[in-house]
């Protein structure tokens, strides 16, 4: 796109970060409130892209590029929080964090409903815990990762003609799967010596379908086996 124009923009962002202890158990809880804002902000766009000198577009004009939609803002909090401690004398580290944002495109009016002005491809919501107990050699491991749906998305994918087009069944799929996704992975180790670790790593343990984009179907079960030798 050779009229595409630079983006410029700025970012501010302010936090706290506290230590606590309960019983027998340590940790912090960080917490940060964000604001982004983008002038002449870059975004793939989906559409027919043909030259001045072309009359019919062929599939050749069909796909991606880079445009400036204008102006945007993103604002937002982060809050993580990181533990360690027991579990019926077991020791237990457990790392949590919520991410929310606020993705508007400021070129829609403002009598428009907020979710017709949310910028394309965002989830608002997103969750992601690890926990891990380790006795003695052996250690479990659960992560869990939550998403959101995503409010909006180029309209030509769910066009009842050129949806079917480019992905056919999208439109109908999109309509069924997207209401955000929950994934579940697991891993249990074990220590065979100081320089020697054994694992069984799950992804996907619950076999979930879902889509971080159109079209991209993610990863089914994945089972595997590592050994870890360092030296």
């Amino acid at each position: 796109n050779p009229q595409l124009q630079s983006e410029k923009g700025w970012s501010a962002e302010a936090g706290f970060k506290q230590g606590f202890r309960i019983l027998d158990w340590n940790g912090y809880l960080d917490m940060a409130v964000f604001l982004t804002e983008y002038r002449e902000m870059i975004e793939f766009t989906f559409g027919i892209y043909k030259p001045d000198t072309v009359q019919i577009p062929t599939f050749d004009h069909i796909g991606f590029k880079a445009l400036n939609v204008g102006n945007a803002r993103i604002s937002g909090v982060d809050i993580g929080l990181n533990g360690t401690g027991n579990f019926y004398g077991i020791p237990v580290t457990l790392v949590a964090g919520y991410t929310y944002i606020l993705p508007m495109d400021m070129n829609i009016p403002d009598s428009a409903e907020v979710e017709e002005k949310y910028l394309k491809y965002r989830n608002i919501h997103s969750v992601k815990t690890d926990a891990e107990m380790r006795y003695k050699r052996l250690a479990i491991g659960l992560t869990f990762l939550y998403c959101s749906e995503i409010k909006n998305i180029d309209a030509v994918f769910l066009d009842p003609f050129f949806g079917e087009l480019i992905l056919p069944g999208f439109p109908e799929y999109w309509e069924e799967k997207n209401k955000g996704y929950s994934v579940f992975d697991g891993r249990l180790m074990f220590d065979i010596s100081r320089h020697v670790t054994m694992a069984f790593i799950v992804k996907n343990i619950f076999n979930r379908e879902y889509m971080g984009r159109p079209g991209d179907i993610y990863p089914p079960r994945n089972i595997t086996l590592k050994l870890n030798v360092k030296w």
